[in-house]
């Protein structure tokens, strides 16, 4: 049987190594037959093992690029959020509009600090209904006990029309068509889940609610089976108004749809009315969040820059080779396992791929951000720094100096922020982006590379057959399978060669024995 030829990469796979597969031989001999064999065999498989150990170490190596790629792809990750101004921007917020859970304010990268007052005098609201049971009870059955309904949905200028048919039993009460009939308006409004209603038994009442809130929301729900004066429950939204008091004392009516308003570039959301009181709030930057995000960053990037530095320098000794099942069989797992922790050592050792990467992000790290001021256009204006040689060879960074840091974030924010945020014009080049966005760009192009060399992660219990690892352990399968073809006609050989020499043995004591007898003088 061959190794598998499906890409399976699975070190427990049976044909990992040659098996013998034992005879009975060696009656008239004597001999043992099937370790005579095994031993001219182990010579016959050297070639075989050493294909088993190459195939092995790609395997190993694979992982380890797997590895490495998890590390970048999740710093990447962590780089394309951090970029985003809501999360990189950080403003706090005070004053009883926010204590007193009034509103929630969140600051974007354009927001106007200062001093603001609110007053929040209406909350925008769903379209909505109660219907009273004793309302239910007057909706009109037919010959056949079927009720028939017609919700009218209209969101701005548009009416959405559905109509319901559900049979209400003699034996059914008000309550279980009420139940019934929140299903059926549910479903009715399924694909958009714009309507919804819920029957509560015990208020023995059916509330209709539209998902969206504001003005321009409304329905009707008519009984088909009347003629006149049909309308069963009908709601309206309404609008949030509110009014805004900016930090000169400018009054500013907003009317919106929705409980969250953006205005002097902030998002605020809308808790409860204020009644005809103004409530005020301030925002104003968080610098001290902001040098969070940065020593946030600073950890992950010299986490990252660590590990791949660590694989890229650990030297490999070759004197400590994947074990084959033979030889495993003859050490105790412990031995097994220190052997292979040797053996996967320096596997990835001066990798071009990783050494590309360390180099791209220490060089674009430090590379000038153009367009921002002279006093702000690179890390180090930040008070960021590289470690030493002596203290650090991996390249690791560290806050040189924090009232730099501080300064820089609280007198020249814009410039701080694109420092580190800003995505240039021209998308094939690192050169004209923020320091955040070219990490992100050189771990993209990185994570193509190990997946061209390595294959992609999704390839977990095989090899990607399109990647350059992929194709080499594919000729070595199948250098494989022919060395175990060769292997089987070479023991079939010996036991052949045996099996004639015990047929030739046995004759020669048959005649052995008759001569015996006939020179005994029977």
């Amino acid at each position: 049987m061959n190794v598998n030829s499906t890409g399976s990469t699975a070190s427990t796979n049976p044909y990992s190594t040659y098996k013998y597969y034992t005879r009975i031989g060696g009656l008239a001999s004597g001999l043992d037959t099937d370790s005579i064999i095994q031993g001219l065999m182990s010579i016959e498989k050297t070639k075989y093992n050493k294909l088993y150990q190459q195939k092995q170490l790609l395997e190993w190596q694979r992982q380890d690029y797997m590895d490495m790629a998890s590390a970048i792809s999740s710093f990447k990750d962590y780089v394309f959020n951090l970029k985003l101004s809501s999360n990189f921007v950080k403003y706090k917020t005070s004053g009883e509009a926010v204590d007193s859970g009034y509103i929630g304010v969140v600051g974007s990268a354009n927001v106007l600090e200062g001093n603001y007052q609110i007053k929040v005098e209406q909350l925008a609201t769903p379209a909505n209904a109660v219907v009273s049971d004793t309302t239910l009870n007057g909706i009109v059955r037919d010959s056949n006990n079927n009720v028939s309904l017609q919700i009218d949905l209209t969101v701005g200028s548009s009416t959405v029309t559905k109509t319901i048919t559900l049979t209400w039993n003699p034996s059914d009460s008000v309550d279980t068509f009420g139940a019934n009939l929140a299903k059926a308006i549910n479903s009715a409004f399924s694909s958009d889940g714009s309507l919804r209603a819920y029957y509560d038994s015990t208020l023995h009442k059916l509330i209709i609610a539209s998902q969206k809130t504001g003005s321009n929301i409304s329905f009707t729900m008519r009984d088909l089976n009347k003629s006149d004066d049909n309308e069963v429950a009908s709601g309206v939204g309404t609008d949030a108004k509110v009014f805004i008091k900016d930090s000169f004392n400018n009054e500013s009516p907003i009317r919106s749809a929705t409980n969250t308003i953006n205005v002097y570039g902030m998002s605020i959301t809308l808790n409860k009315i204020t009644a005809d009181e103004y409530k005020s709030f301030s925002i104003s930057k968080d610098v001290d969040a902001v040098v969070n995000n940065i020593k946030e960053f600073i950890n992950k990037y010299n986490d990252l820059v660590s590990k791949i530095y660590s694989k890229i320098t650990e030297k490999r000794n070759r004197d400590y080779l994947p074990l084959t099942d033979e030889q495993k069989a003859q050490m105790k797992d412990t031995d097994i396992q220190k052997w292979e922790d040797a053996a996967k050592k320096g596997l990835l050792y001066g990798d071009s791929i990783l050494s590309g990467f360390l180099d791209n992000v220490r060089y674009y790290l430090y590379k000038q951000v153009p367009g921002l001021p002279a006093n702000l256009d690179t890390i180090s204006e930040a008070g960021i720094e590289t470690f030493s040689y002596f203290e650090s060879k991996e390249g690791k960074i560290y806050i040189k100096d924090e009232s730099k840091l501080k300064d820089a974030i609280a007198n020249n924010f814009d410039a701080f922020v694109k420092l580190f945020t800003l995505t240039g014009s021209d998308s094939n080049s690192n050169e004209d982006d923020g320091i955040l966005q070219r990490l992100y760009n050189i771990a993209n192009d990185t994570l193509k590379k190990i997946y061209n060399k390595a294959g992609k992660p999704y390839f977990t219990g095989s090899y990607d057959p399109n990647s350059s690892i992929g194709k080499q352990l594919r000729t070595i399968i199948d250098q494989m399978n022919a060395e175990q073809d060769r292997l089987k006609r070479i023991e079939d050989r010996y036991y052949r060669q045996f099996t004639q020499l015990e047929r030739l043995i046995a004759q020669m004591n048959t005649q052995s024995s008759w001569l015996s007898q006939q020179f005994s003088g029977r």
